[in-house]
C-alpha cells in the first residue's frame, strides 16, 4: 500500500471534471482491452462492458466496466455475481446527476450493490463464494472495489505502480481476525491432529482463507461482502491496469507481471502474463488476466515506460490523496495540475455504519426514504438508522438517515454478530 501525506495541495473532484470540460484542453481516453485465462476448476469469470451510456442533460456520455470474479466451492457465486452486481451498483444511484456527483456516488453505491448482491443470492442458499474485483472508468477516473483476493495493479504511463485493491486473506490482515472472532467466528491453520497445524489462517467453520466474499453462506456472515473502494484520477498521460486472479498474483509480482509484457497490446499482453504464471508454478489454478490501456486518443500505442527506481520521497508524494479541507477551499484557490495521479477515494472499513454514511459531497442526493442497500421505498417511521445500536453518541440518534429496510438491518446485525446467520457447519473449505 502506497504511503499517503497529508501537507500537498490537492484538487477536488469537481474541480478537476469542471476545469477539463471548461477548458476542453484533455480530452476522454482511448481504451483498450485484452483478456485470457487458462482454466483448472472452471469457477473464474470475468465481465467487461465498454462504451456504457449514461444520460447527462441534454447530452450522453460514457463509462466502461472491467470485472472479475473468481468462485470457490462451486461457480454459482461467480455467476451470479457476474449478471446482476453492475445492475445493482447501478440501481443505488441517484438518477439526474452531473459527472462530478455521479462519480463521487460511486463508492457508496459500490458498496451497496455488492452487500445486495451477496443478500440476494444467500437467499438460494447456495454455498458457494467468489471473490470479486470491479472496475469502473469514467474519463480519466478509476473507481476500483474488492473483496477477496483477486486484485488490480495500475502502472502509470510514468512506470509507477499503483496496487488498486486490498487484499482480504486472512494472513495479511490482524483488523480483518479481530473482527471476525469479534463477531463470533474462530481464526486458524488447519488441525492435522496431534496439534500438527498446517497451511494458511482460514475462518472457521468452512475453512476460508478471505475475509471477505460474496457468497460463503457455509462460512459465516462475517464474511463480509463490504469492498475496499479506491477511486484515482490517471494524469493525460494514461497508464496500463491488469486484474487477476490469484492465480496470478500467486506466480508474479505486479513488476514482473507489468515488465513481461512490455510494450504489447492488450490482448497480447494478458496472455503473456498468464504463460508467464503458469510457466513459472504449473496450472494449479484458474488463471485469469484482464489488461486495460487508458491512453489519450493521440498515442494508440501502450505505454512504454522507462525502467526507473524512485526514492523513498518521490514514491509518497506520487500518490497524492484528496481532503474534506481541500474540498471547502475549492472555490478560492488555483490548484496545480496533478504530476502522476491523484487519489480522490479511498475506504476499506468493513462497518457499513461507516460506508453508508454520507461523509463526501453528495449527502443531499440520496433519497431518504429508499433502503440504502435494497433501494426499496420506505414508510416514514418503519426505516431503521444504519446508526441504530451504535456506542457513538453523536449517531445514536435514531431519526438519523440513511436507513435500512427490515431484511437489510438483519443482515447488517448478522455481519456484526449481533445475530444468527443461517450457515452450516462443514468440516472444510476450498478457498
Amino acid at each position: 500500500m502506497l504511503s499517503k501525506i497529508g501537507d500537498h495541495q490537492t484538487v477536488p473532484l469537481s474541480v478537476l471534471l469542471k476545469r477539463e470540460l471548461a477548458n476542453e484542453k484533455i480530452e476522454r481516453p482511448e481504451i483498450s482491452h485484452g483478456q485470457a485465462s487458462q482454466s483448472k476448476k472452471g469457477e473464474d469469470f470475468t465481465f467487461i462492458k465498454t462504451e456504457c451510456q449514461r444520460v447527462l442533460g441534454d447530452g450522453v456520455t460514457t463509462y466502461s466496466v472491467f470485472a472479475l470474479f473468481d468462485g470457490h466451492n462451486g461457480s454459482a457465486a461467480a455467476i451470479y455475481a457476474k449478471e446482476n452486481l453492475l445492475n445493482n451498483v447501478l440501481s443505488a444511484i441517484p438518477p439526474d446527476l452531473n459527472s462530478d456527483e455521479w462519480i463521487a456516488a460511486l463508492p457508496r453505491a459500490l458498496v451497496a450493490g455488492f452487500v445486495k448482491t451477496d443478500k440476494d443470492f444467500q437467499q438460494r442458499a447456495q454455498t458457494s463464494g467468489t471473490t470479486v474485483t470491479f472496475v469502473i472508468i469514467e474519463g480519466w477516473v478509476l473507481t476500483v472495489a474488492s473483496v477477496g483476493d483477486s486484485r488490480g495493479v495500475l502502472e502509470s504511463a510514468e512506470g509507477t505502480i499503483y496496487y488498486l485493491s486490498a487484499d482480504h486473506r486472512l494472513d495479511v490482515s490482524e483488523e480483518e481476525r479481530e473482527r471476525i472472532t469479534a463477531s463470533g467466528g474462530e481464526v486458524g491453520r488447519l488441525n492435522t491432529g496431534g496439534g500438527t497445524e498446517i497451511g494458511p489462517l482460514r475462518c472457521w467453520p468452512g475453512g476460508l482463507c478471505l475475509s471477505r466474499s460474496i457468497g460463503d453462506l457455509d462460512v459465516g456472515e462475517f464474511i463480509v461482502p463490504v469492498p475496499y473502494v479506491k477511486q484515482v484520477k490517471l494524469s493525460s498521460t494514461g497508464g496500463r491496469l491488469i486484474i487477476s486472479s490469484d492465480g496470478v498474483w500467486d506466480a508474479l509480482s505486479a513488476e514482473a507481471a507489468f515488465e513481461c509484457c512490455r510494450g504489447m497490446p492488450a490482448d497480447a499482453a494478458a496472455a503473456q502474463i498468464v504463460r508467464e504464471a503458469v510457466q513459472g508454478k504449473g496450472l494449479r489454478d484458474d488463471t485469469t488476466c484482464i489488461v486495460v490501456d487508458i491512453q489519450p486518443p493521440e498515442k494508440p500505442d501502450p505505454p512504454k515506460p522507462h525502467v526507473k527506481k524512485h526514492g523513498k520521497k518521490v514514491f509518497k508524494n506520487m500518490f497524492r490523496k484528496k481532503t474534506s479541507e481541500s474540498s471547502s477551499q475549492s472555490g478560492k484557490e488555483e490548484y496545480f495540475e496533478p504530476d502522476v495521479v491523484e487519489e480522490l477515494f479511498e475506504e476499506g472499513s468493513a462497518s457499513l455504519s461507516e460506508r453508508l454514511d454520507s461523509k463526501y459531497p453528495v449527502c443531499n442526493i440520496f433519497k431518504l426514504f429508499i433502503c440504502a442497500i435494497c433501494q426499496v421505498e420506505i414508510k416514514p417511521g418503519e426505516g431503521i438508522s444504519i446508526h441504530a445500536g451504535t456506542n457513538d453518541p453523536r449517531k445514536s440518534r435514531p431519526w438519523d438517515g440513511p436507513f435500512l429496510c427490515l431484511s437489510c438491518q438483519e443482515k447488517k446485525e448478522a455481519m456484526e454478530g449481533k445475530r444468527l446467520s443461517g450457515a452450516g457447519r462443514y468440516s472444510s473449505g476450498s478457498e
